[in-house]
């Protein structure tokens, strides 16, 4: 879930409610878009009810694709401490990633 904070961002940056409704792409749908799954399998991979979402035509997938200004955050992985790694994960992560090697 989004804080309003966040989607205040998105909306300035969009200039329209319903564009920003009908465009708006999660990093890990745009990450699975750009390593070449289709949309149906992203939306089942990220279990997405899709009832109610229509189809997304290719330019706007190609727009998404090529769409690289977005910077992601840098994870520090490493405990500031004692400079050990920390390999604990998120269930839901380490479910999708699961997923992945066995396809």
């Amino acid at each position: 879930m989004a804080t309003k904070d966040y989607y205040e961002r998105k909306l300035a940056r969009i200039g329209d409610e319903q564009k920003l409704h009908e465009t708006y792409v999660c990093r890990e749908a745009k990450d699975l878009l750009i390593k070449g799954y289709t949309v149906d399998k992203i939306r089942e991979m990220l279990n997405v009810n899709a009832d109610n979402l229509g189809d997304v035509d290719q330019e706007t997938i190609a727009d998404v694709i090529n769409n690289r200004s977005n910077t992601y955050r840098k994870i520090n992985i490493f405990n500031t401490t004692s400079n050990l790694l920390n390999f604990k994960t998120d269930p839901d992560v380490k479910q999708l990633i699961d997923n992945l090697k066995n396809e």
